[in-house]
């Protein structure tokens, strides 16, 4: 799956870790989307998300909307939200989802540069 989805504890933290790998198409979005609205219903408090997409080469328009609306609908529920990327289109990508969405999201260059600063 793509991306791949798991919970995560790092330095007494519970992050939603999503691993973005390859191109991201809307299929993909909408898999996603399903299985994070399933994984986020089991939980009271407010989720950090991290977006490790230093495998990602590129995403379709479509899923980027599907993202955005996503993000947008799901906002209260969100803490704060990380994207571990150097990549200047992907990084340009979450911006948008992130004016889109309404909420700040913080760039990375790497996970070790993350983890330095969580």
């Amino acid at each position: 799956m793509n991306p791949r989805i798991e919970w995560k504890s790092m330095k007494n933290h519970r992050y939603l870790v999503l691993h973005f790998d390859g191109h991201f198409s809307a299929e993909n979005a909408r898999n996603a989307i399903i299985s994070i609205s399933t994984m986020i219903k089991m939980t009271e408090e407010k989720i950090i998300m991290v977006w490790e997409c230093t495998g990602m080469e590129g995403f379709d328009t479509a899923a980027r909307e599907a993202w955005q609306n996503f993000i947008r609908d799901i906002k209260s529920k969100i803490e704060k939200i990380h994207l571990v990327s150097n990549k200047i289109v992907i990084r340009s990508g979450a911006v948008v989802v992130g004016i889109f969405a309404g909420i700040k999201i913080y760039s990375w260059a790497t996970l070790d540069e993350l983890n330095a600063q969580s």
